[in-house]
C-alpha cells in the first residue's frame, strides 16, 4: 500500500539513484530517545529505502532513495520513525555530493589531527543575516566557529561541555544536529563509497 509521506519520484540523476545521510537528533544518548539501529534498517529497507546502513548508534542513516531533495528524505524518515517507533525525532538531511563539501569547506587545518575536538553542526536552514552578526558578536572565548552556508563549523579548545559556542547558537535561529570531524568524514566516505 503506498504512503503518503514516501515521495518516490525520480530525480533529474538520470538512472543512478542518489544517496542520502539522515542525521537523526538527540537520539540514544543516554536513557533517551532509545531507537534501536537494527530496526531502524529494516523500516526503512521494508518502506522503499535501499542500502540502507547506519553509523555508530548516534543516528547516522546512509540511504538510496528516488526522493527528489533533502527536505523530502528528512519529512520521509520522520514521519517513519514517528509511526513505526512512536517518537518525534527532528532530520537533517545532506546528499552525498553536499557531504563531500562540507568536508573540503572546514575553515580549521588542524580538524583531522584532533577529530574529537572539531564538531559541524548540520542545520535544518541557512541562518539569516541577521541571526549570523548576531552569532559572530559573541565573544567565544578560546572556541572558535564559523558559519558557512548551513553549517556550523566549531573548534573546541578543550572539552565542548563548558564551551560557550552552545549557547552562542541558538542565535541562529535554526535547529541543528552535531558530529564530531571523525563521524563527519566518515560518513563523507561512505556516501563517496556508495556513489561508485
Amino acid at each position: 500500500m503506498a504512503r503518503q509521506w514516501l515521495d518516490l519520484r525520480w530525480l533529474d540523476y538520470g538512472d543512478r539513484v542518489p544517496t542520502w545521510v539522515s542525521l537523526l537528533r538527540a537520539v540514544n544518548l543516554g536513557h533517551r530517545n532509545k531507537l534501536n539501529m537494527p530496526a531502524l534498517r529494516e523500516s526503512l529497507t521494508r518502506h522503499g529505502f535501499d542500502d540502507v546502513r547506519t553509523y555508530v548508534q548516534s543516528g547516522n542513516l546512509i540511504t538510496r532513495s528516488a526522493h527528489r531533495t533533502p527536505a523530502a528524505v528528512a519529512a520521509a524518515v520522520h514521519t517513519l520513525i514517528a509511526d513505526d517507533f512512536g517518537m518525534n525525532v527532528p532530520v537533517i538531511v545532506r546528499s552525498a555530493e553536499q557531504m563531500t563539501a562540507v568536508v573540503a569547506a572546514t575553515p580549521f587545518a588542524a580538524a583531522g589531527a584532533r577529530p574529537t575536538h572539531h564538531h559541524v553542526v548540520f542545520l535544518g536552514a541557512t541562518p539569516t543575516g541577521d541571526a549570523r552578526k548576531a552569532f559572530e558578536a559573541v565573544d567565544l572565548g578560546p572556541d572558535r566557529a564559523a558559519v558557512i552556508g548551513s553549517e556550523l563549523y566549531v573548534c573546541y579548545a578543550d572539552a565542548s561541555r563548558a564551551s560557550r559556542v552552545t549557547g552562542a547558537g541558538r542565535r541562529l535561529g535554526v535547529e541543528g544536529t552535531a558530529r564530531n570531524w571523525r563521524t563527519v568524514t566518515t560518513l563523507a566516505q561512505m556516501t563517496a563509497e556508495t556513489r561508485r
